[in-house]
């Protein structure tokens, strides 16, 4: 398997060039192109169960589809909404994803919803995260550009900013400030991370994008 990023960071679209037997699983709807030698497949992600949990509480597709080449064949991914795509690579490890960051990933990694805790009821992003597991090439995506974070000591992000993070951080979801800033400063609720790893970010919030766009329309 072969791929290249391009247009990043802001229209980012993966561009898979596969050998014959390689296969890529994807979110539902972010296929973009491919030859006529990629065989389809879709299926219920990681069984009924698991892609019914992924549609109700974590505000994905209940389905994957499974591009799979019949010979060498191009292959084109790309996210949802304008942004940016992000290779990582799992060796028997986890991560924890925010949901809508999941693009694709190979065979070897497995995405779960997973739950946030009674804390997540007050978060913007929802109740419910996506946790990747196994061994191999996930592709994340972000709308805007993807910013990587080190996290050593404590460190606080706005909700809507979240893309992924390593699970040997933990995190509480607290009020920006008092109830009034909260509630009239626009940032809402924000996690704070406490412990070490990395985390990822995104330089944009849909809601803003959402918000933006409510406002041109005839009430």
């Amino acid at each position: 398997m072969k791929y290249t990023i391009s247009h990043k960071p802001t229209y980012a679209i993966l561009n898979f060039v596969l050998s014959k037997g390689d296969s890529v699983k994807a979110e539902a709807g972010s296929m973009v192109y491919m030859d006529e030698a990629v065989e389809v497949k879709t299926a219920f992600g990681s069984g009924f169960l698991s892609a019914l949990a992924r549609k109700i509480l974590g505000g994905e597709s209940m389905f994957l589809n499974t591009y799979t080449a019949k010979e060498e064949v191009r292959l084109g991914i790309a996210p949802e909404f304008a942004g940016d795509v992000q290779e990582l690579a799992l060796n028997n490890e986890s991560l924890i994803l925010q949901k809508g960051a999941y693009l694709c990933s190979d065979s070897g990694i497995t995405i779960k919803t997973k739950f946030g805790g009674l804390k997540s009821l007050i978060s913007r992003e929802g109740v419910f995260l996506l946790e990747a597991s196994g061994t191999g090439k996930l592709f994340i995506s972000s709308y805007g550009a993807i910013y990587k974070k080190e996290v050593t000591e404590e460190f606080i992000l706005d909700t809507g900013h979240l893309v992924a993070f390593e699970p040997t951080l933990k995190y509480k979801v607290q009020k920006t400030g008092g109830w009034k800033s909260t509630l009239l400063s626009g940032e809402g609720f924000t996690m704070r991370f406490s412990g070490s790893g990395t985390l990822w970010m995104q330089t944009r919030v849909r809601k803003g994008l959402i918000d933006w766009i409510m406002g041109f329309l005839p009430r």
